[in-house]
C-alpha cells in the first residue's frame, strides 16, 4: 500500500472556497485517482470546469505531527503548509514573517531568532549536522557521490557549501556528467539516501574520476542499472567496469550468472544466449566433422531438429550445461571439444556428467582456442578443405566429395576455385607437344638451357656499333626517338591528370585525395521527416555506379522505443502516413528482430569499415535527399556519442543524380522494375543503387561521345 496526498486547490474567483488537503492509502495509482473523486463526490464538492475547485493534484508525501486523519478533507492544512521545492510538489511549512529588527539598546544579543541565524552561526562549524533529506536533490546526489565508505543522512553547512560550489563548477566534467545523467532519469529522484549512494558508487566504479567519458554511455549505464534487479546490479557494474558493455544479465536455468560478457571465438555480431548454446550442443553431438564456424546448411537444419525433438544425448547435455555458471563465456571450440571427448555412456548419469564438466571445461583464452582444442572439437577449416580440393583437381583427381562438407557460401567459393583450376590443367595435346620437344607454356620447364632465355620484349640500350675501318652502324639508335616520343606523351598525360586533381571539389588536400571510392547506398525508414526523426529501419548496400554491380548488403530493424529514448522526436503526420502503407511495409518495421538504436548504428559502422578498405575517407554514402538519410544518421550518431563511419564531404545525394538524368531526358527510376516490398529499407536502397548507376553510366557515355566529337 502506498500513501497518496492530494491538494484540491480553490479557484481564484471562488471567494468563499478554501483549498483542501486529503491523504489516504491505496494499492495503485488508478485506484487512488478513483478514490479521491469518490471522497469529493461524497462531500458534495465539484471540481473542474465551472466548479469552485480545480482538479485534484497529487503531491509528494510528508510526515508531520499535525497530519489530518486519513480520508478527511482538511481546509486548514494550507494555512500551515505550502507547495515548493524544485518540482513544486513538496510541502513546506509556511515561515512566519520575521519580526522587526530590535534596537541594540532594548534587547540583548541572545534574543536573536535562531531560525534566521542558524546558517550564520554554523557556517564554519563542521560538527553541526543538518538533515540531508530537506535539501535539494542535486545536493543529496553529490553528498552520496562524495561519500566513500557508506551513505550519509546529515551534512554540515560548510560541506553543503562545498557541494554547491561543485555543482556550479562547469570544468568538473565528472560531476557535470553525473548531474546531466540524473536529470535524464526521473526515477532516480525517488531513491532514498542508501539507494543514491549505491548508484553513485557503481557510477564511479564504471566511470573513474579524473577521466573523460562519453555522456551517452553514462546515461545508458544508469538506465540499465535502474532496470536491473538489485541482486544483479553488482554483476552489471563489474562487466561494465571491465569494458564489457552488456545490455542484460544472462541467467542459467539454476539462476546463476550465465556470463556472456567475455569476447569469444564467435562473430562479434553474434548474439550468444542459452538458446544458441543449445544449437551448438546439438551440432557437437553429431558424428561428422565440419567447420564449426561455417557449418553446412544441412547440418544446421539437423541440429535445429534435434533441439526441437529434444533427442538424446542432446537433452542431457543441454540440461547440464544450461545450469553451469558462466557457460556463455566459453568458446564454441571448448563446448565442441568437451562434448566430443566425453564417453558415450556418461550422459545417463547426471552426477557423473556434472563431475566431468567441472573437471574438463577449462579454457585460458576464450577468443583464441588452442590448436589442441580445435582438434578435439573436430574442426575442419573451410579454407584448408577448399585449397586441398583445388590441388586435387590440378593433380587430376576428383574433389567434389570434399566440398560437400562445407557451408553453402564457402562451397560456392570452392566450386569457383575448382572450376578455375580445371581450366589451368594442361590438355593431352599440350602434354604430347612437350614430350616431342616443343616448348609449351605451363608444361615445359622455362629454366631448361635448351630454351632461349633472352627477354626479346625488353628495350635494348641505344648503341653505335663499329662495322669496319671508319664505318659505324646507327641501327641501335632507332629506339631513342620512340623513347623520347613516349616520354613526351607521358608528360602530357601527367599534366592532364594534374589539372583534374587541381579542379577537385573535395575539401581534403590533393596529396591526401582517396583514389578509389567505395559507394554505399543508404535508405532509412523513420517516424519523422526532420534531422531528429526516430529511425525504425536501416538498409544499405555497397555498389559500383560505373558497372552497376551490387555488393554486400546491410539491414537492421530498430526498436522505435529505443530511438525515442535517445532523444528522437516522433512526427504524427509520418505515423499516419505509415498506417496507410501496405501490411508488408508495416510488418517490416514492427517485428521481434528489432534491436536497440545504439546496436544498429554500431553494426552499420562496422559494415562500412568492413567493406571500405580505405576507411571513412574513402566511403561515399548516398542518401535519398540532401537533408534526410545522411542528416538523420549523423544526428543519431551524435545522440549516442559515437563517430560517423564517413566524412561529411563524402555525402552524395540521389535526388540530385535523378535531376541530372532528367536534364538529359533519362529517368530510369520509373523504368527499372522494383524488386521486393516498397518502403522496405534494403529493397529501397538496392533500387536506388540501380537507377543511380544507370544515370551515372549514361552521363559517362555521353561525355565520351562528346570528347570524340570535339577531337574530330
Amino acid at each position: 500500500m502506498n500513501n497518496y496526498p492530494y491538494l484540491i486547490k480553490a479557484k481564484a474567483k471562488a471567494n468563499e472556497a478554501k483549498s483542501l488537503f486529503c491523504w489516504f492509502s491505496a494499492k495503485s495509482d488508478s485506484r487512488a485517482e478513483r478514490k479521491i473523486l469518490d471522497i469529493l463526490e461524497d462531500a458534495e464538492i465539484n471540481v473542474g470546469r465551472g466548479a469552485s475547485h480545480q482538479l485534484p493534484i497529487r503531491t509528494n508525501w510528508l510526515i508531520v505531527d499535525d497530519l489530518p486523519e486519513e480520508g478527511v478533507l482538511d481546509d486548514t492544512w494550507c494555512d500551515r503548509y505550502e507547495l515548493g521545492g524544485e518540482d513544486g510538489l513538496t510541502w513546506q511549512k509556511i515561515v512566519a514573517p520575521a519580526a522587526a529588527e530590535p534596537q541594540p539598546s532594548s534587547k540583548p544579543e541572545n534574543d536573536i531568532s535562531p531560525a534566521n541565524s542558524d546558517e550564520e552561526d554554523y557556517s564554519n562549524n563542521e560538527e553541526a549536522l543538518f538533515n540531508l533529506a530537506e535539501m535539494s536533490f542535486r545536493t543529496q546526489l553529490l553528498a552520496q557521490y562524495m561519500a566513500d565508505e557508506r551513505h550519509v543522512y546529515h551534512i554540515s553547512i560548510p560541506h553543503r557549501n562545498r557541494l554547491s560550489a561543485m555543482e556550479m563548477d562547469t570544468d568538473n566534467h565528472g560531476v557535470q556528467n553525473l548531474l546531466l545523467t540524473a536529470e535524464n532519469i526521473p526515477e532516480l529522484k525517488k531513491y532514498d539516501m542508501p539507494g543514491l549512494w549505491k548508484f553513485t558508487s557503481a557510477f564511479k566504479s564504471v566511470f573513474p574520476v579524473g577521466k573523460r567519458h562519453k555522456l551517452g554511455k553514462q546515461i545508458q549505464f544508469a538506465k540499465l542499472w535502474l532496470e536491473t534487479s538489485h541482486i544483479d546490479r553488482g554483476i552489471l557494474t563489474k562487466e561494465w567496469a571491465a569494458g564489457n558493455y552488456i545490455t542484460s544479465i544472462n541467467k542459467t536455468d539454476a539462476g546463476a550468472n550465465a556470463g556472456g560478457g567475455n569476447k569469444t571465438d564467435r562473430n562479434p555480431d553474434y548474439q550468444h544466449s542459452l538458446d544458441t548454446l543449445d544449437i551448438e550442443i546439438a551440432l557437437a553431438t553429431m558424428p561428422m566433422d565440419f567447420d564449426i564456424y561455417n557449418f553446412p546448411a544441412s547440418v544446421h537444419r539437423r541440429a535445429k531438429e534435434i533441439v526441437q525433438k529434444k533427442e538424446s544425448p542432446f537433452k542431457e547435455w543441454s540440461a547440464a550445461l544450461r545450469s553451469t555458471p558462466g557457460i556463455l563465456d566459453y568458446s564454441r571450440a571448448a563446448i565442441f571439444a568437451l562434448i566430443r571427448e566425453a564417453s558415450s555412456g556418461i550422459t545417463p548419469f547426471p552426477d557423473r556428467l556434472r563431475g566431468y564438466i567441472n573437471a574438463n571445461l577449462t579454457e585460458h583464452k576464450h577468443d583464441t582456442p588452442s590448436a589442441e582444442t580445435l582438434t578435439k572439437a573436430g574442426h575442419i577449416p573451410s579454407a584448408a578443405v577448399t585449397l586441398d580440393a583445388t590441388n586435387q583437381v590440378i593433380a587430376g583427381e576428383d574433389s567434389s566429395a570434399k566440398l560437400e562438407t562445407l557451408s553453402s557460401d564457402i562451397k560456392a567459393v570452392g566450386a569457383e576455385l575448382v572450376k578455375e583450376a580445371q581450366k589451368q590443367r594442361p590438355d593431352a595435346n599440350q602434354v604430347l607437344a612437350a614430350e616431342r620437344g616443343e616448348y609449351v607454356e605451363g608444361v615445359s620447364d622455362p629454366t631448361d638451357p635448351k630454351w632461349v632465355t633472352e627477354d626479346l620484349t625488353k628495350t635494348r640500350q641505344p648503341e653505335v656499333s663499329k662495322i669496319g675501318d671508319g664505318v659505324f652502324s646507327i641501327e641501335g639508335l632507332v629506339d631513342v626517338t620512340g623513347k623520347v616520343n613516349q616520354k613526351e606523351k607521358t608528360d602530357e598525360v601527367v599534366h592532364q591528370t594534374d589539372s583534374v586533381d587541381i579542379e577537385s571539389g573535395h575539401h581534403n588536400k590533393e596529396e591526401d585525395q582517396p583514389i578509389d571510392y567505395v559507394h554505399v547506398m543508404v535508405d532509412l525508414e523513420t517516424m519523422g521527416k526532420k534531422y531528429n526523426a526516430p529511425i525504425v529501419a536501416i538498409g544499405a548496400v555497397v555498389f559500383d555506379p560505373a558497372t552497376g554491380s551490387i555488393g554486400e548488403s546491410f539491414y537492421k530493424v530498430v526498436c522505435l522505443e529505443s530511438s525515442v529514448n535517445w532523444g528522437a522526436v516522433i512526427d504524427p503526420s509520418t505515423v499516419i502516413w505509415w498506417l496507410k502503407q501496405s501490411s508488408e511495409a508495416r510488418s517490416a518495421i514492427v517485428n521481434d528482430d528489432a534491436i536497440p538504436l545504439q546496436d544498429a548504428l554500431l553494426q552499420f559502422r562496422e559494415f562500412v569499415s568492413d567493406n571500405v578498405a580505405g576507411g571513412s575517407k574513402k566511403a561515399q554514402v548516398w542518401g535519398n535527399g540532401a537533408s534526410f538519410d545522411n542528416s538523420i544518421l549523423r544526428s543519431s550518431y551524435d545522440c549516442i556519442a559515437e563517430d560517423y563511419p564517413w566524412e561529411y564531404w563524402n555525402d552524395r545525394d540521389v535526388r540530385t543524380m535523378v535531376e541530372l538524368g532528367q536534364a538529359i531526358s533519362f529517368d530510369p527510376k520509373t523504368t527499372i522494375p522494383f524488386e521486393g516490398s516498397r518502403h522496405n529499407a534494403l529493397a529501397d536502397a538496392i533500387h536506388q543503387a540501380r537507377y543511380v548507376s544507370a544515370i551515372w553510366q549514361r552521363i559517362i557515355a555521353g561525355n565520351q561521345v562528346l570528347q570524340k566529337l570535339m577531337q574530330n
